[in-house]
């Protein structure tokens, strides 16, 4: 059976399907094989197309499907559509099957909370996320099943309301189906339509290991690219949460003092976040051109002067929601779901997309943008099934997120050397589609605030097993805060401002997080730890392969009795020779000779004071030195 279901005119796609008339055409490419797989309704109206994709060296498999109506006539009622419809051989039914999820980003302590759910008999699963945003609050587009030492990893390509159900039956197999929560749509002749994105990748042995696996595929397969290589994220200056409401703070010559603190600091980009237009956040969203009063010849000289020192430039916009009284509602009433009172503008509509899609081009390059941050503060479903007929139920979201995909598309390629930054109220827009054009520089909201250091080694042990890049807001230049938050990237809320502000400080917790990130882009190995408690010892490692190095990362925590824990590395060679150093909280540095296989059989993970880190950095020497016991001082040393 093929891997996924629907109804038409009332009869289940498993009834029908296999009899009507099939194409298939295969092409390979570099990064493995391409099929495209249609059928076609014998009288002539409805196509179905699957989209197949699989990668040479991975298990893994990913799809769309396609709905189109060829016929000249409305077709039968399409509904109950299953991307995903899978038969999970899980054989007897006294043994477990579990859950492997996240919970969806709240902006709060369970932000991304790992969930292990057992999947019983009689008793379904469903997951959905919270007002169509796909990782919001109660669901994450990213699990994976477990059954004995087997399972597989799911992701969802969906930037909208889906949903996923896990049944098991009393002799133990479990069906596992996935796609938009609600499509129960008529189609009109001549149009078409498309399902959410299927990635599955099967395992068997170690569990951890699967996820390695899976975050090699996504930084191989899916990630954005500049270059050829992935995304190089921001280390900036991003202050609009400490300073937005400081007189003077968002102006050109409080942003043109606020690129000279960056450079000063070390920073590679400048961040602007929503300060720069008028009306302000959040009653000015819908007004897309920068305040005359405040900024009188535009965001392009602050943009010079980030260049001119050899940063980035960051700029916030929130093009899908529209407030009353700015220029879209003014002006387009008729592009806002919710008229000329505010609310969510049409990407379902090719018009509006299309005006909004060049508006935004316009601003990239008149402002010299590098990185276009697109956020989404507003639940979109309501407005969405508002909008639908009795029998057109879904197809305003489908178009909808169909308009999102296009419209990012489009800046991409009109704005070459431009990437995107995707927020949500945070990270709650996490989703495979979205992960293809975009990266989550503000993956929580927790981040609008100081003093969460154990949410965000919580978020980084969570998010790690999926996605490949991510980053947060760091208040702190107290080593045990901002290593806590430190990622591929990081978002500096930098007291420059303010009376006693440690410039020195600041500029050494920057250098030391610049020699962190570079091992983010290679594989994730958790060690200790899983929730927010302050009981916890939270460890783990990160490894380059291409480079035979990486580091360890060690957390003891406020209430931990634990002085230190014994952890085996992974991924080295066991007779390479390595040199392994430590950095305590205070900065004192120690280093030694080993071998991989003494730190694949016991390396001690040593902080003897609560709330306070370690750092462990690996890299390979030449075999001749740990056999000659050579000196690394002098030249040698790191």
């Amino acid at each position: 059976e093929v891997p996924f279901s629907f109804t038409y005119g009332g009869k289940s796609s498993r009834e029908f399907l296999q009899q009507w008339p099939q194409t298939r055409q295969v092409r390979r490419t570099p990064q493995g094989q391409e099929m495209e797989v249609r059928w076609r309704e014998p009288s002539g109206g409805l196509e179905v197309t699957a989209r197949v994709r699989t990668f040479a060296g991975d298990a893994a498999v990913d799809w769309v499907l396609y709905f189109r109506n060829t016929g000249s006539a409305d077709t039968p009622l399409l509904s109950d559509v299953h991307a995903l419809d899978l038969r999970l051989d899980t054989g007897f039914e006294r043994i477990p099957v579990t859950l492997h999820e996240l919970a969806g980003d709240s902006c709060s302590a369970n932000s991304f909370q790992p969930v292990d759910v057992v999947v019983e008999a009689g008793k379904p699963t469903h997951l959905a996320p919270t007002g169509g945003r796909p990782s919001s609050v109660s669901a994450f587009p990213f699990w994976d099943v477990q059954y004995k030492d087997t399972g597989v990893v799911v992701g969802i390509g969906w930037t909208g309301q889906w949903a996923a159900d896990l049944e098991r039956s009393p002799a133990g197999p479990v069906r596992v189906t996935a796609g938009m929560e609600v499509l129960r749509t008529v189609l009109h002749p001549g149009e078409s339509i498309r399902t959410p994105r299927i990635l599955l990748m099967p395992w068997h042995g170690d569990h951890s290991t699967a996820y390695v696996r899976f975050r090699r595929l996504l930084f191989t397969q899916y990630v954005p690219r500049l270059n050829g290589k992935p995304v190089t994220l921001p280390l900036d200056l991003q202050c609009f949460d400490r300073y937005n409401a400081t007189p003077g703070w968002a102006t050109e010559d409080g942003q043109m003092r606020y690129v000279r603190a960056a450079a000063e600091l070390g920073v590679d980009t400048v961040w602007l976040d929503a300060a720069w237009f008028p009306g302000g956040f959040p009653n000015g969203v819908g007004s897309w051109y920068a305040d005359p009063q405040r900024f009188p010849r535009g965001l392009k000289p602050i943009a010079d002067a980030a260049h001119e020192r050899g940063m980035r430039f960051v700029v916030w916009f929130e093009p899908e929601r529209v407030a009353a009284g700015s220029q879209i509602a003014n002006e387009h009433p008729e592009w806002v779901h919710g008229g000329s009172g505010g609310g969510l503008f049409r990407l379902d509509d090719p018009d509006a997309r299309r005006w909004l899609t060049e508006l935004l081009i316009r601003r990239v390059k008149e402002y010299g943008i590098d990185v276009y941050r697109n956020d989404f503060n507003i639940d979109p479903l309501p407005y969405w099934r508002a909008a639908d007929g009795p029998d057109r139920q879904g197809i305003t979201e489908v178009r909808y997120v169909e308009g999102l995909y296009e419209m990012w598309d489009a800046i991409l390629h009109a704005c070459p050397g431009v990437f995107i930054d995707n927020c949500a109220s945070g990270g709650r827009r996490l989703d495979l589609e979205a992960l293809m054009r975009s990266v989550p520089l503000w993956r929580s909201d927790t981040g609008c605030s100081p003093g969460h250091p154990e949410w965000n080694q919580m978020q980084s042990l969570a998010l790690a097993r999926y996605l490949p890049l991510f980053s947060v807001g760091i208040w702190s230049c107290v080593p045990y805060e901002y290593r806590s938050g430190i990622t591929a990237g990081a978002n500096l809320e930098v007291p420059y401002l303010d009376a006693g502000y440690d410039a020195k400080a600041w500029r050494l917790a920057v250098r030391e997080m610049q020699s962190l990130r570079k091992f983010w882009y290679g594989d994730f190995h958790p060690i200790a730890g899983s929730g927010v408690g302050p009981d916890e010892f939270v460890a783990w490692q990160l490894h380059r392969p291409d480079l035979d190095a990486g580091v360890v990362m060690a957390f003891r925590r406020s209430a931990c009795s634990l002085v230190g824990i014994v952890v085996g590395l992974k991924g080295l060679r066991p007779n390479g020779a390595y040199w392994v150093e430590t950095v305590s909280e205070n900065g004192k540095r120690s280093g030694r000779r080993g071998t991989g296989r003494d730190l694949m059989n016991g390396l001690v993970l040593s902080v003897p004071k609560p709330a306070t880190s370690l750092l462990v950095f690996y890299r390979p020497l030449p075999a001749t030195e740990l056999r000659t016991g050579r000196s690394l001082k002098g030249k040698h040393k790191p």
